[in-house]
């Protein structure tokens, strides 16, 4: 393949510890060794029924969650041994968009404050916010007449869009998305 590698899943587990008879210890294997890889401007996609484990794959490759076991590879880099700013560096890079968009747009927060959230904490420059907004919200099919309005006012649709816009705002390298239909 001519593209460069960017994200190469190494024997990647994720296990979760119940209590089995006895107060022994026993396993949810959510993610037992799978192995893949993405190269620059290709999609993947995985299907399997609910419960099988693709969501904790998606947490698990961003570092949402801890790996068991198994490396994961970012632009060569070994993500499960990154630490502080090297680990906020990655995340800037790599983004997950969640299942219910609603429950991670925060209701307090007017569209515009929610797309330059993520702006601001990267520290990202922008020469007007508020064009920058209405331009990120144009891609997604919404407009001007959105910006300041709340996220409970607008369609789970709609909802999903201003996620996206969101999303788009700090032009990620990699997304991961959960349930995106």
């Amino acid at each position: 393949m001519s593209e460069k590698l960017l994200v190469k899943v190494e024997n990647l587990k994720k296990y979760f510890p119940v209590r089995g008879l006895m107060l022994r210890r026993l396993w949810v294997k959510a993610v037992d060794g799978v192995s893949f890889e993405i190269y620059k401007n290709e999609t993947l996609g995985l299907v399997g029924e609910s419960g099988c484990g693709k969501t904790t794959l998606g947490r698990t490759i961003l570092r949402l969650i801890e790996p068991t076991d198994g490396k994961v590879f970012f632009d060569g880099t070994d993500i499960t041994k990154l630490r502080g700013k090297d680990l906020l560096n990655f995340r800037r890079r790599a983004q997950i968009m969640f299942q219910d968009p609603y429950s991670s747009l925060n209701p307090r927060m007017t569209v515009f404050d929610i797309i330059m959230e993520p702006v601001r904490f990267y520290g990202i420059e922008v020469d007007d916010p508020e064009d920058f907004v209405v331009r990120l919200l144009e891609s997604v099919g919404l407009n001007e007449m959105h910006l300041y309005r709340y996220p409970h006012e607008f369609s789970g649709g709609q909802r999903q869009r201003i996620a996206i816009a969101r999303l788009l705002a700090i032009k990620p390298e990699f997304i991961v998305l959960d349930e995106p239909t």
